[in-house]
């Protein structure tokens, strides 16, 4: 074996990570968390506080984990929280353009 073909695994091994370095760098985004000055925020209260939080059928976090509020774009959302020892509530909001809005929402516990 000479010395070009022994170094040919390395070249191609080489010039596969830098296609997917590439790729990583060039590829779309994921969904960005930053809050913007046009995005509605919902402040979410509780009587169970590990409640989980969805958005649009979308996990977004606990309950408890959510200090400020949830940030969304303006429009049509539905808000629904889960705890396995409760009944879900749904509700669905329209909001405006950097509308707050307080929402209170009580679970009802299942009976055994």
């Amino acid at each position: 074996m000479t010395a070009t073909a022994r170094s040919m695994p390395g070249r191609a091994m080489t010039c596969a990570l830098l296609v997917v370095s590439w790729l990583t760098a060039c590829g779309p985004r994921g969904p960005t968390t930053r809050v913007t000055s046009r995005d509605a925020i919902v402040y979410l209260e509780s009587n169970v506080r590990d409640a989980q939080v969805y958005v649009d059928g979308r996990f977004i976090a606990s309950l408890d984990a959510l200090g400020g509020g949830v940030a969304v774009e303006p429009g049509t959302h539905r808000l629904e929280l889960r705890h396995e020892d409760y009944f879900s509530s749904y509700l669905e909001l329209r909001l405006a353009r950097a509308e707050r809005k307080k929402i209170a929402v009580d679970l009802a516990a299942i009976l055994p």
